[in-house]
Order: C-alpha cells, then sequence, then structure tokens
C-alpha cells in the first residue's frame, strides 16, 4: 500500500498527483493521514503545532480523495490521528482503518476504532511486547477479527542495522492473522526482504518531492518513478518465492535434454560387443539413456555399430 501520509501539505491537486503515483505503480491501496492539529498536538508544543498545521487537510478533502480514489479504482483508507478525526472517517463509507504507532499506551483509542466493526490494520513502532499483547487483547475483546498488525520502526529513516525484519516472524508467533511490514528505511531492499519473511502487506511512503524543508516523510519515501520500480519488485518477490512443492517447472523439462547426462559409448562398439565398464561414459545430452540406469546396460550386447561418443539409447542394445 502506498502510504501518502501528509505528502499533499494540505494540497487537494497534491493528493490527486499522489493517488495517481500509486495508481500507476499498480498498488492495491493508498492511505492519507487525517488530523487535526489542535486535537493532536497539546499547546505546549508550538513548534510542532507550527510545522503539521500546514499538513492539515479538512473531512471535505478527505472525502474527495476517497471518491477520486472509487472513482480510479484503487482501495482508499485512512489514519486519524485524533479522536475527532476518527470520527469523522467512521461517518464515510472507510473499507478499513489504519491505527498509527503514536496510539502506543492509548487503550481507548483502540476500543473506539474497533468499535465501528470496521477491519483495522496496526502499526507497532515503539511497541513492546506486552505493548502488542494489549492492544490485541483489546481488539480480541471488542469481537472485531478483522485485525492486520504491522512490525513498524519509528525513525526517519530507520538505519539497516535496526529494522529487525525477524519482528515479522516474532509476530506471526504470536498473532495468528495478517502481520505487514510498515517500511521507515530509506532503501527499497529492506521492505522488498520483508516479503521473504512472511510480511502479508508492505506500506511505503510516496512523495511527489525530496528535499522538503520542516518534513521527515520524503526521506523514507519513492518518488512516482521509484514507486513504480518499488512495487515491481515487490511483485517479482512474491512471484519467486512460489508455494514450495517439489516439481518441475515446464521450463526445466525442457532443460532435461541439453542439460543432464545420458550413457555414451567409451569406444566404437561393433555389433554383438558387449558392454563394459569401461566401455561407458556419461555425457550431455540427455537424450539416452540415463547414468543411473548404467547397471542395466552393462552386460548387454550392442545390437548395431555404435560410434565413439555416441548416445546410446535403448534401440541400440539388447
Amino acid at each position: 500500500m502506498a502510504e501518502a501520509g501528509v505528502s499533499n501539505f494540505g494540497s487537494l491537486e497534491k493528493a490527486f498527483q499522489l493517488v495517481d503515483s500509486a495508481l500507476n505503480a499498480r498498488a492495491d491501496a493508498v492511505k492519507f493521514q487525517f488530523f487535526n492539529t489542535e486535537e493532536l498536538i497539546s499547546a505546549d508544543c508550538p513548534e510542532w503545532i507550527e510545522r503539521m498545521k500546514p499538513k492539515e487537510m479538512p473531512i471535505s478533502f478527505i472525502k474527495k480523495i476517497s471518491e477520486y480514489c472509487k472513482k480510479k479504482g484503487i482501495l482508499f483508507f485512512s489514519t486519524a490521528h485524533d479522536l475527532k478525526s476518527l470520527y469523522e472517517l467512521a461517518e464515510m463509507d472507510m473499507h478499513c482503518f489504519k491505527i498509527g504507532s503514536g496510539e502506543l499506551q492509548n487503550p481507548e483509542f483502540y476500543r473506539i476504532a474497533a468499535s465501528f466493526n470496521k477491519p483495522l490494520i496496526v502499526s507497532t513502532g515503539m511497541f513492546l511486547k506486552e505493548d502488542i499483547l494489549q492492544v490485541l487483547n483489546i481488539l480480541s475483546a471488542s469481537k472485531n477479527p478483522e485485525v492486520a498488525i504491522m512490525h513498524c520502526i519509528t525513525n526517519y529513516p530507520v538505519p539497516p542495522k535496526d529494522a529487525n525484519l525477524k519482528m515479522i516472524q516474532s509476530l506471526k508467533s504470536i498473532f495468528p492473522g495478517p502481520v505487514g511490514y510498515s517500511d521507515h528505511s530509506a532503501t527499497f531492499d529492506i521492505p522488498a526482504a520483508s516479503v521473504l519473511l512472511g510480511a502479508n502487506i508492505i506500506e511505503k511512503h510516496i512523495t511527489l518531492e525530496k528535499n522538503v524543508a520542516n518534513a521527515q516523510d520524503w526521506k523514507v519515501s519513492c518518488t512516482p518513478d521509484e514507486f513504480v520500480e518499488f512495487v515491481a519488485s515487490i511483485r517479482r518477490i512474491e512471484d519467486a518465492l512460489g508455494d514450495g512443492e517439489f516439481r518441475l517447472t515446464e521450463g526445466e523439462r525442457k532443460s532435461i535434454q541439453w542439460a543432464r547426462k545420458s550413457i555414451v559409448a567409451a569406444r566404437d562398439l561393433s555389433r554383438n560387443d558387449i558392454i563394459k565398464k569401461e566401455d561407458v561414459l556419461f555425457k550431455r545430452p540427455g537424450t539416452g539413456i540415463s547414468p543411473s540406469k548404467v547397471e542395466a546396460v552393462l552386460g548387454k550386447r550392442a545390437k548395431t555399430f555404435i560410434k565413439r561418443d555416441s548416445v546410446i539409447s535403448e534401440g541400440t542394445i539388447f
């Protein structure tokens, strides 16, 4: 899913461009963050209010973005960062809600979010195991079974040594539902690697521009062109994983004839010559008798003249 976050900087036009970027890359979903600055941040932090206020969108913008996504055919949902915004989203026909890592140790928020009986995607940045278990217990008590949890490191950007992708497997050991990875790394290979560890959902930030003053999301984001390749790489990895069953691919079946070996004559063999061990070698192509059947060939007679270095077939011996 494309995390547009606050990369629209309060502009509806930029929001539409971010949706188009997600569409062009063939992402499954696009998500925006929604908040009321005064509801989210205390007056004790005027610098953060000043920083976040320009990125705020009214609910009317969220509704227009939702309508645009429906028209374009991509799943839209949002992260509410305060209760007022959560209630406003709940009044819309929202497919699901994302709960950000910032709700750490805020049980009331999870209870209210669960009460709307919509699927929930929960990020776990800054969480310890006991915090995760507390949230899972809250959501379990709400009887809302459609929950996914996301491994996340709340740092912009996350150094590779801190990504701790094996947490995906740890989360799967305590939670039976979908487990994903919400990426804040500055690279594309780390979130791609999360697929190999079983991540069912990948969230990657997108942006229209980089080197934006008083912003941090761009440091962990893909530009539109980068996001095309990012999604394509995820799809390639998904295809490459397969199902783990033992079988030959169609390509391998075709390769057998040239790649495996056959029994070949080590010398010219005349008609009625008895084939001995020193009379055979194993060479490509695999169009003749397999080396695994050499014991059945030894002691047989040449039915006709077999030239040195020629493949021995069933029709040339008796």
